[in-house]
């Protein structure tokens, strides 16, 4: 009797983990692009959207573009003169992309800057360095749910190490 019940509770402990770990894995499809026209180009959304999309990606990359005290270390992460400096001795990435997610059914009218970093630069990042699929020829692509709101801001300046630093650090802590 013992033995059976250490079976059952071993297959629950297996079950449970396999659901957390389905959880963890839903994607949204979102739609990404380099600028307003690869946006209207593709077609997915109005020109109107695209435009309005890309605005509110700028205006939110001031709040959560990664900070940087220098230029060099925004260098390191991002690429030479792929930063610049805002409000003093801030400096920040250039914002490289935006993103649309889904918000309330099919519209897309939540978006996000995205960028590339110096060492995956044919890949796009959120602000909080969560990586974005591989992009389709229309701008589709999949990102985990839970990367997809928006990322916080930031108010803190990255002494050292950086965006890429932290991405390096994640990656290979597993």
């Amino acid at each position: 009797m013992k033995r059976r019940n250490t079976f059952e509770f071993a297959l629950l402990g297996v079950t449970a983990l396999t659901l957390v770990a389905c959880a963890e894995e839903a994607k949204d499809e979102v739609l990404a692009y380099d600028s307003v026209e690869s946006c209207i180009t593709a077609g997915q959304q109005d020109e109107s959207v695209c435009r309005s999309e890309f605005a509110e990606a700028q205006k939110l990359h001031e709040e959560v573009a990664p900070r940087y005290a220098g230029a060099n270390q925004c260098y390191s992460d991002f690429g030479y003169n792929r930063c610049y400096q805002s409000g003093g001795s801030i400096w920040l990435p250039f914002m490289m992309g935006y993103m649309l997610a889904p918000r309330g059914g099919a519209t897309y009218i939540s978006s996000q800057p995205l960028y590339r970093t110096s060492a995956s630069p044919n890949r796009y990042y959120t602000g909080a360095n969560h990586p974005v699929g591989a992009i389709s020829a229309n701008g589709r692509t999949q990102v985990a749910t839970s990367k997809v709101s928006r990322p916080p801001v930031r108010t803190r300046t990255v002494a050292r190490g950086g965006f890429g630093k932290r991405a390096a650090g994640r990656s290979a802590g597993g």
